[in-house]
């Protein structure tokens, strides 16, 4: 009996640790395969989807939220780039398609052109459910323009959550009618 009782004690006391970093630096070069969970808690509709593929002509591959879409659960990151190689052909993410005015913002895709790169640094981040540490990819730049700036999802035609990139001091995004929520990217293998 009091086996039992230490034992639930020592569990929950484990369970309440708060999560702890590790002190090192992650490379910015992940080459095992993963897929990108999204996850903002304050908003319920997109937090923990994953980001899925949808073909598009000249075969690029446009990036909305799960279940629109095929999973994307072998990309790799090269010196901060979000890289997909298959069949000979690679892709990697870039921002540079469909600019809109309304909210300052351009869409994320992965293409084989030499578009501006999405380029993140890799940290260590909490789940926001689980406390548990993560592998998060942080933004750090669209090749090209100002270092800064953040991804963040918005709702696009046919009820799909699309990627978009929101530059530095942008505030165009927080507009309740046409907001592009920003999100953490975390690095998930499924």
């Amino acid at each position: 009996m009091w086996v039992s009782i230490s034992l639930i004690a020592m569990t929950a006391a484990t369970a309440a640790l708060p999560c702890v970093l590790p002190p090192d630096t992650p490379s910015n070069n992940i080459p095992e395969g993963f897929a990108i969970q999204v996850q903002n808690s304050s908003f319920p509709v997109i937090h923990n989807r994953l980001m899925n593929q949808w073909v598009a002509g000249g075969g690029d591959q446009h990036l909305y939220l799960s279940p629109v879409g095929n999973p994307a659960g072998d990309l790799t990151l090269v010196d901060g780039v979000i890289t997909q190689s298959n069949s000979g052909k690679t892709i990697r993410a870039v921002i540079n398609g469909e600019y809109t005015a309304f909210d300052n913002t351009t869409k994320m895709f992965m293409t084989e052109r030499g578009d501006p790169r999405a380029v993140y640094d890799v940290a260590y981040g909490c789940n926001p459910d689980t406390d548990a540490v993560q592998t998060q990819l942080v933004f750090k730049e669209r090749a090209g323009a100002a270092a800064g700036g953040h991804i963040c999802v918005r709702l696009a035609s046919g009820n799909r959550y699309e990627f978009r990139y929101s530059p530095p001091g942008n505030t165009a995004v927080d507009d309740p009618a046409r907001q592009c929520i920003q999100v953490t990217l975390a690095v998930v293998r499924r």
